[in-house]
């Protein structure tokens, strides 16, 4: 699939990527808060090794959301996004239909 992300789009994606950032970063913080609430007395070096894993993984997300900030890479990036749930529906809906239609096609389950 040939997929030329639209100018218009672009400048959309620049100007929702602070605050998608924030909520990915919110998510991310929520996660690790609890994890330190289920931690044990006794048990803090299992807590810190959860915790390291964690954000491990989660940076990944981080970097696939928000790394290579192109627009080469912008239907990767927004696709990454939606996936995530960074984007609201009413932000979403400001994108051209191709743009839309691009991110639903790759977000859709297959068999």
């Amino acid at each position: 699939m040939s997929f030329n992300f639209p100018e218009p789009d672009w400048k959309v994606l620049s100007r929702l990527r602070p605050l998608a950032l924030d909520r990915l970063c919110r998510h991310i913080l929520q996660e690790a808060g609890e994890i330190l609430a289920r931690a044990e007395e006794g048990k803090n070096h299992q807590t810190y090794l959860d915790l390291y894993r964690h954000i491990h993984k989660r940076d990944k997300v981080l970097s696939d959301c928000f790394d290579d900030w192109r627009r080469s890479q912008a239907l990767f990036l927004l696709i990454n996004w939606r996936a995530e749930s960074l984007v609201t529906e009413e932000e979403f809906a400001v994108f051209s239909p191709e743009t839309r239609d691009a991110v639903e096609w790759f977000l859709k389950p297959r068999n």
